[in-house]
C-alpha cells in the first residue's frame, strides 16, 4: 500500500482529498450539507480517478458533480427535478462510452443509486440508498486499485449506518412511521 503512495504522490494527495470529503458527508445531518460534502468528494475523486486511468470512475463522479449541483434545489425547487432527470441519459452514455468491463459496471451501479438517493428530499431515503451505493463503489475502487477510495467507502459506510441508526432505521418496524412531518429527519417515532 505504501508502495502506491510513494509510486504516485500526486494521485494518492488528490485521493486522500476525496477521502476526507468522502468521510466528512455522512457527519451532515441535513440534505444540503450531504450533498455539499457529496459534491466536493465527487470533484476530487473525478480528478484521482482519472489520474489513476480509470475512466468510468472519473466520467461518473465529473457527471455526479453536475448531478448534485443539479440536487440541491429538488426540495425547494421542483422545476430542478427536470433538470436533475435530464442528467440521467448523460451519466448512461458516459458509462457506455468509457465501458471498461467489471470496474465500470460497479461504477455505473454505484451512480446508479447515488442518483436514486440524490432524488429524494428526505435525509433518511437518501441515506439508504448511499448505504446501497457505496459497497458498489467499494467494488470498483478496490478493482482498480484506489486505496484512498476504499478508505472513504468503508468511513462513509460506517458513519453512514450510525447516521441511520441514531434515525433510528434499525429500531422494530412497529415503533416506527414514516412522515413528511419532520422533512429534515424523515422519520418520526410513534
Amino acid at each position: 500500500m505504501l508502495d502506491a503512495f510513494l509510486a504516485a504522490p500526486l494521485t494518492q494527495a488528490v485521493g486522500l482529498a476525496g477521502t476526507a470529503a468522502g468521510m466528512s458527508w455522512p457527519l451532515f445531518r441535513g440534505r444540503r450539507g450531504i450533498l455539499l460534502g457529496q459534491l466536493v468528494t465527487c470533484m476530487a475523486f473525478a480528478a484521482h480517478f482519472a489520474l489513476l486511468g480509470a475512466t468510468t470512475g472519473a466520467v461518473m463522479n465529473a457527471l455526479a458533480s453536475a448531478q448534485v449541483l443539479a440536487a440541491i434545489p429538488l426540495g425547494t425547487r421542483p422545476g430542478f427535478r427536470l433538470v436533475y432527470l435530464g442528467l440521467l441519459p448523460v451519466i448512461a452514455v458516459g458509462a457506455a462510452l468509457t465501458w471498461n468491463g467489471v470496474p465500470s459496471l460497479f461504477a455505473a451501479l454505484g451512480l446508479a443509486f447515488v442518483s436514486l438517493g440524490r432524488y429524494q428530499t428526505r435525509v433518511v431515503p437518501l441515506r439508504l440508498f448511499m448505504a446501497v451505493a457505496l459497497p458498489c463503489w467499494f467494488v470498483h475502487n478496490a478493482l482498480i486499485g484506489s486505496v484512498p477510495g476504499m478508505i472513504s467507502d468503508v468511513v462513509g459506510m460506517t458513519i453512514n449506518a450510525v447516521m441511520l441508526a441514531r434515525l433510528g432505521v434499525f429500531r422494530p418496524a412497529a415503533a416506527m412511521s414514516y412522515t413528511a412531518a419532520r422533512p429534515r429527519d424523515g422519520w418520526e417515532e410513534s
